[in-house]
């Protein structure tokens, strides 16, 4: 048997706090369900297929977000080191180095 991922244990535990609250019993049909909300089957069906669909679409949207953020975090990346490289080449830290000693030095003085 399969096991349950994160998602279809949140969506199983919301439905049956639904249907207890509106007195469903476990197991109950499409058509039961479809009655006890004053709809037609063919409706309680095309709902379920809307909210497919939005989920597939809100995963595309996620997906090339995300997308759109790796691309983002790769040249930050390739900048950083572009960067870092550059201060290791012109000496910035021995420059900062000194400047911290003689920021040192001068507070001793006083």
């Amino acid at each position: 048997m399969k096991k349950l991922n994160s998602e279809e244990v949140k969506v199983l535990i919301k439905a049956s706090q639904i249907a207890r609250e509106y007195g469903i019993t476990k197991g109950a049909s499409v058509k039961e369900i479809c009655d006890k909300a004053e709809i037609s089957r063919k409706t309680g069906y095309k709902w379920v297929n809307e909210a497919d669909t939005s989920k597939e679409k809100e995963d595309i949207f996620l997906q090339v977000d995300h997308q759109k953020l790796l691309k983002k975090y790769n040249d930050l990346c390739v900048e950083n080191e572009g960067i870092r490289l550059a201060m290791e080449i012109h000496g910035f830290d021995e420059f900062i180095q000194k400047k911290r000693l003689a920021g040192k030095v001068k507070k001793s003085k006083q």
